[in-house]
């Protein structure tokens, strides 16, 4: 097939040149090219501008973890971004001035930062953040006053703040920039934890805790303002249960999620918890802990840190604080007030308020619970309506107030204050103190004695200093002694460890003395009587107390009247007491002496012609009508007694009128009358829960008389329901003894009721003697011998040793 057989586009073309190259098109080309280009330019730059957005975001925030991202997204921007470096920085200060992050990873950030100085502004505001975070607070101020960006103006506002907290600046001022800046960006919340201490610092408590409010609401998950909340709270004392609660959480978390300040600000919030739920070593150990992390500048955490130490009562350390913190005056001078109200030396506290600004808020505070711990509670109510005007909302000011209601006002209204208290201020301090007092209050019911039991053991458990809770447990015990046979025990166990825990207060050793006086353990209560009166702040009738004793005490022995008893009674009249207890205690050392008489009957009858119902004016008036020789007149007046009832009152407390009674009987030489007398009164005693003492004296007085007539079915009858009555006294189970040796048809029960005495009193000189008798009686004369010698050894009175040898003599030989 030649070439012409093909198709003619088959064929080839044979020797023709080859077709020219294809035109390539340029210009098409390169507006690709251009096109390209700027695409992925507005694609980079549309991506940075997104990075920047959300990294302001995350600042806005403010949460330390936001803090770190928004870092973290500066450095991995494009080299390009203008600014990035000094933006990484700023935010890297920041989080080491606010949370106490990283410092060195922030001055490493601004040392990076360095090229962009000349250009980015904002690298100084981070140079005044890091030196906040560092202590050097002039250098921190000098970037108050640099221009801003919107990157830097909350950190700025917040430094600006922070500076003025610290003394470097005006709070007006600080209050007024912040304000501004939320305004323009109401997202930011570094500013707004700011404003919260600085409304907190001028006393507006009330914008403080809603500025906080507002601000949590802003940024709910915001783990600083968490911690905010609750240091704020736990300075205001409010809300105790809830602090504990979100403090818990708080340490509960990850330390790189909220920092080492706000790590310790929840700390110390929990740490005051513990303290007023009765854990004070746990509370100072907290605290203590968390001290190093609070930085100089950090006033409130310290404040909060010195004022725990001293509700701990650790004033000590309290001292030790206030040496470093520097604080100023009058402030210093109220800490250390304080801290002598912390070691319960009240009355050197109020000295030293005395001398501090009386317009200050905390003299107010510190005054009002000062005398409610003094129970002065009419003086300290205005003091107390003052604290509470001024800070508002303390717990422990509403706590007092009913305390002071409870004995100035309506003790039923009082109680259910408490209650609401109590309740709902699980850790409120002294609340179930004061709810115990509002239950003893009103009455001797035996629920409201159950109610105020439970209630002080409860402050006992969780009160830092619980001497008033116990002193109160004694009350409650006193009022069932006649009731529960080891009242008289507890009630005297619970006077014991009051006195202990408030050595600096002598009210609580002056109120076991007065115990112990009703208990009749003159000696030990005369050494602490003796004691008190050369105190400072000592009630008035604890001089008269003391010289009522030692005037027994001489009567019984046939001993003279001690020299001091004109001091005393100086020393109560120096003191205010009242003028009625000042004229008893004159007519009682008037017939001691034999002297006066006359006069002491006529400041007598005047008392009586003002108040006929007083029970001891009128016995004493008899007791000096009988030294007069006039006994008609004496029981006269006696019998006058039992018509005069107190104003508001339908019954008189006969009692001790039936045993003055049966003591001018006996006088009259009318035993059987006398012994009736003195068992009638006996039992009404008995009902109106006369201390121990005077039923001791009442038996006895009564038993002497119907053992002497051979009354013997009607001593033990009476020393029977008296052993009863005090199971656990020793003098009850002598009196019993005796009126069973005396009746002598049962030896072997005299000996175990002589046993039984001895047993709860090893050293009653009566009972051991009785012992000896009993055991003579016995045929046991080596017993007799050994505990007759005992007795010798701790009779001190030269006519009952006599006594003593001449029955050893005749009985159980030379």
């Amino acid at each position: 097939m030649t070439p012409r057989d093909l198709p003619a586009p088959a064929r080839p073309r044979l020797l023709q040149p080859p077709p020219p190259p294809p035109r390539i098109p340029w210009l098409l080309v390169i507006l690709f090219a251009i096109g390209l280009g700027v695409g992925a330019r507005w694609y980079v730059d549309r991506g940075q501008a997104a990075s920047l957005d959300t990294a302001q975001v995350l600042i806005a925030r403010g949460g330390l973890t936001d803090l770190h991202a928004a870092a973290d997204g500066f450095a991995n921007m494009s080299s390009r971004t203008p600014c990035r470096l000094t933006a990484e920085a700023l935010v890297r200060a920041q989080a080491a001035a606010e949370y106490d992050d990283d410092r060195d990873g922030a001055r490493a950030a601004i040392a990076r930062a360095e090229p962009e100085r000349a250009q980015c502004s904002d690298l100084a505001v981070a140079d005044g953040l890091l030196a906040l975070a560092d202590g050097d607070l002039d250098a921190a101020a000098t970037a108050v006053t640099l221009p801003t960006t919107s990157l830097s103006r909350p950190a700025r506002a917040w430094l600006q703040g922070t500076l003025a907290l610290a003394g470097r600046g005006e709070l007006a001022a600080a209050i007024a920039e912040i304000e501004a800046t939320i305004a323009a960006q109401p997202a930011a919340i570094a500013p707004r934890r700011a404003l919260v201490w600085l409304y907190f610092e001028t006393g507006d408590f009330g914008a403080a805790l809603q500025t906080l409010a507002r601000a949590r609401t802003a940024g709910l998950a915001h783990l600083g303002l968490a911690a905010d909340e609750a240091l704020l709270h736990a300075l205001l004392r409010r809300e105790l249960s809830g602090v504990a609660d979100l403090a818990d959480q708080l340490l509960a978390l990850d330390p790189a999620a909220l920092g080492p300040r706000d790590q310790a600000h929840a700390a110390l919030a929990r740490a005051l918890v513990h303290v007023h739920a009765g854990e004070p070593a746990a509370g100072l150990g907290r605290a203590a802990a968390a001290w190093p992390a609070l930085s100089p500048w950090d006033a409130h955490a310290r404040r909060l840190a010195l004022e725990l130490s001293l509700e701990a009562g650790d004033a000590e350390r309290a001292r030790e604080l206030l040496a470093q913190l520097g604080v100023p005056e009058p402030e210093a001078s109220i800490v250390r007030a304080w801290s002598l109200l912390a070691e319960g030396d009240v009355m050197a506290s109020l000295t030293a308020l005395s001398a501090c600004p009386q317009d200050h808020p905390r003299v107010a505070y510190l005054q009002g619970l000062a005398l409610v711990e003094q129970r002065r509670f009419a003086e300290a109510e205005p003091w107390l309506e003052r604290a509470d005007r001024m800070l508002p909302g303390r717990v422990e000011v509403e706590v007092a107030r009913a305390r002071v209601a409870v004995h100035t006002g309506d003790p039923a209204t009082a109680a259910r204050k408490l209650e609401g208290i109590a309740a709902a201020e699980h850790y409120a301090p002294r609340a179930y103190t004061g709810l115990g007092e509002a239950y003893l209050s009103l009455g001797a019911d035996s629920k409201d004695l159950r109610q105020a039991q439970r209630a002080l053991t409860r402050a006992v458990e969780k009160e830092p200093r619980p001497a008033e809770a116990m002193l109160l447990l004694g009350d409650v015990w006193q009022r069932r002694r006649l009731k529960v046979p080891e009242a008289e025990r507890n009630a005297l166990a619970w006077y014991e460890q009051a006195a202990a825990a408030g050595l600096r207060l002598p009210r609580y050793r002056e109120a076991l003395a007065r115990y112990l006086v009703d208990l009749g353990e003159g000696a030990r209560a005369e050494a602490m009587l003796r004691e008190l009166t050369r105190e400072p702040g000592i009630d008035p009738t604890t001089p008269l107390a003391l010289l009522g004793l030692a005037l027994a005490r001489a009567d019984e022995q046939g001993a003279p009247v001690p020299a001091e008893v004109d001091d005393w009674l100086a020393a109560a009249a120096a003191l205010g007491a009242d003028a009625d207890a000042l004229t008893c205690a004159r007519a009682r050392l008037g017939l001691a002496r034999g002297t006066g008489l006359s006069r002491s009957g006529g400041e007598l009858d005047k008392l009586l012609r003002r108040r006929p119902y007083d029970i001891e004016a009128r016995i004493l008036a008899a007791r000096v009508l009988v030294a007069l020789r006039d006994l008609e007149a004496a029981e006269t007046l006696i019998r006058q007694g039992f018509y005069a009832a107190e104003p508001g009152r339908d019954e008189v407390a006969t009692g001790r009128l039936f045993i003055a009674w049966g003591e001018i009987a006996l006088k009259q030489r009318k035993r059987k009358q006398a012994a009736l007398h003195a068992r009638a009164g006996f039992h009404r005693m008995l009902g109106e829960q006369r201390p121990t003492v005077e039923l001791l004296a009442a038996v006895e007085f009564a038993t002497d008389i119907f053992l002497r007539t051979e009354q013997h079915k009607l001593a033990l009858g009476m020393t029977r329901e008296l052993t009863e009555a005090l199971p656990f006294h020793g003098d009850a189970w002598r009196l019993h003894a005796r009126a069973l040796f005396d009746a002598g048809d049962s030896p072997k029960a005299a000996t175990r009721a002589i046993n039984k005495a001895l047993e709860l009193d090893p050293n009653n000189v009566r009972a051991l003697e009785l012992r000896a008798h009993v055991a003579a009686r016995a045929g046991d004369r080596k017993t007799a011998r050994e505990v007759l010698a005992r007795a010798l050894e701790l009779e001190t009175r030269e006519p009952d040793r006599q006594r003593m040898r001449e029955f050893h003599r005749r009985h159980l030989g030379e």
